[in-house]
Formats: structure tokens, C-alpha cells, sequence
């Protein structure tokens, strides 16, 4: 085994970096290191010799591997951070979207159909609970476009592969999405077998705009693992 293989196996040994850092590492490595060793053997260099001064000036597999494992922690930060956008601009505008729902709901059922929902008939006035579910909801909506705005322009323009695994993030979606839809559905259910119709809007609203959101999120999945 040659200097160099014995250096990339100490480099493999040594990462702590996510599995797609570590071989892009040992790869760039392992390029630069022959690279240099021929250029240095073309020169008048023995092989050893050659490849003991590119081990030389390529530095310590320890300091690379750590630096590696530095950038592979901050990337991966970067990409929660980012993932953490995502997701809540999505659940946001699905807020947004609810409350446009209700609006619609609002027109066509009347405001008890969505105001006089149980857990908050009690305590506020079945119009102005309507009317809440229409504005602040809609408010909710505008932040998550803003949120969505931000991630999309804030983009990383570096080809450096990614360090979370292909769909992640459109599996925590899918099933952020089903679960609501799932507790949406229930609550409505509820009210409706011991309220009537009066009230249900207000979460039926809410399961309408998730259901097809968990969808799309469960066919992007699909589409990721599949690739």
C-alpha cells in the first residue's frame, strides 16, 4: 500500500464528517495527492519520495479531517436553518390559505357555520371569532410568502452536495401535514357530534387546505426516494 491509500485511509478513519463530505474529501484528496506525487516524480523525485513531500504539503490527515468535519457541522446547520424556513413558510401560507376557506365558508354558511366552534364560543362572540379566523389567518399567510420569498433567495449557490438526505425534508412535511389533517378532521367530527353543524368550519377549514398540502408533500417523497 502506497503512502497516499495509507493517508486516505486515515482520513476515512478520522472524519467525522456526514457520509457525502467524507467521500467528497477522500476524492478531492485523493486527486490532489497524485496529482502533486507525479508532477514531483516527473521532476526527479522517486515515487516514495514523491508522495511523502505531497503528504508533506497537503498537511496532517488529523487537521484536515477536522477542518472537514468543521464545514460538514456548519453546513449541515445551514441546511436545518434553511429546512426550518421552509417548512414554516409552508405551514404559514397553509394557515393563509384556511383563512380564505373561511372567508368563502363565511359567505355561503354564515359565521355561526365557522364563529361558533366550542372551544371558543365561550369566550368570544361567534361573528368576531368568524371574522378573527378570516384576518388572522390570512396574516399568518402573508408572513409564510415572505418566509417562502426568504428561502427561495437565499438560496446557497455553491454546487457542494447536500448534507441532509434527499427528502427529508419533504418527509417531515408530509407528515406535519398529515397529522394535521388527521386533528383537523377529528375536531371536526367532534364538533359535529355534539354541536351540529355549527361551528365545524373552523377546523374543516383547516383540514381542507392540509390535506392536499400533505400530498403534494407525500408525491415530492416520493419522487426523492424513487430518484
Amino acid at each position: 500500500m502506497s503512502g497516499i491509500e495509507e493517508y486516505l485511509d486515515e482520513l476515512l478513519r478520522r472524519s467525522r464528517a456526514d457520509a457525502r463530505t467524507t467521500w467528497r474529501l477522500l476524492e478531492e484528496a485523493g486527486d490532489h495527492l497524485y496529482a502533486t506525487a507525479a508532477e514531483l516524480e516527473a521532476g526527479g523525485l522517486s515515487r516514495v519520495e514523491a508522495e511523502a513531500e505531497a503528504l508533506r504539503r497537503f498537511g496532517p490527515a488529523a487537521d484536515v479531517a477536522r477542518a472537514s468535519s468543521v464545514q460538514s457541522a456548519r453546513a449541515l446547520l445551514g441546511e436545518l436553518v434553511r429546512a426550518g424556513v421552509y417548512l414554516a413558510g409552508w405551514g404559514l401560507a397553509a394557515i393563509g390559505a384556511s383563512g380564505l376557506v373561511v372567508l368563502v365558508m363565511n359567505v355561503l354558511f354564515g359565521r355561526a357555520f365557522v364563529g361558533a366552534f366550542a372551544l371558543l364560543a365561550e369566550h368570544h362572540p361567534v361573528a368576531e371569532t368568524a371574522d378573527d379566523a378570516v384576518v388572522l389567518r390570512v396574516l399568518a399567510g402573508i408572513v409564510g410568502a415572505v418566509l417562502l420569498v426568504v428561502h427561495r433567495v437565499a438560496r446557497p449557490r455553491a454546487t457542494r452536495p447536500a448534507v441532509l438526505p434527499d427528502g427529508v425534508v419533504d418527509v417531515l412535511g408530509a407528515a406535519a401535514f398529515a397529522g394535521g389533517t388527521a386533528v383537523l378532521a377529528a375536531a371536526a367530527i367532534d364538533q359535529a357530534s355534539q354541536h351540529g353543524v355549527q361551528g365545524v368550519g373552523f377546523p374543516l377549514s383547516g383540514a381542507l387546505v392540509a390535506l392536499p398540502a400533505a400530498a403534494y408533500f407525500g408525491v415530492r417523497t416520493a419522487r426523492a426516494l424513487l430518484a
